[in-house]
């Protein structure tokens, strides 16, 4: 009988200067999303790679080029040249090794124990 404010099909919401919303609509590279995804190391033993020059691996579904993993440094080796320890997530372990190019790249690795 009353509506309020808060009702979600009132018009009154978007009366008045502004804009309407667009709704969000799906391209056909919907399955790639670009910036750093979050993933486990299971998830990336499990990937597999496309075959398409676009992506490089599949992880549930999705084109990943950029990934993100949090864990616990084991058995960290410093050399001039690169970086390379073992990342132990708790899903799974995984070798990584981390090419040193400039200073910047050399304080980054430091700050990892």
């Amino acid at each position: 009988m009353y509506a309020s404010q808060f009702d979600v099909g009132s018009a009154s919401l978007f009366s008045g200067g502004g804009f309407m919303p667009s709704q969000a609509t799906q391209t056909p590279d919907s399955g790639f999303v670009k910036g750093v995804l979050p993933f486990t190391v299971k998830q990336i033993s499990e990937a597999y790679h496309s075959n398409d020059d676009k992506s490089n691996f599949v992880v549930d579904g999705v084109d990943a080029a950029n990934v993100r993993l949090l864990g616990l440094v084991m058995n960290k080796t410093e050399r001039v040249t690169d970086v390379s320890f073992v990342l132990d997530d708790g899903t799974g372990r995984i070798d990584v090794n981390r090419w040193v190019n400039e200073t910047s790249d050399t304080n980054e690795m430091a700050i990892i124990q």
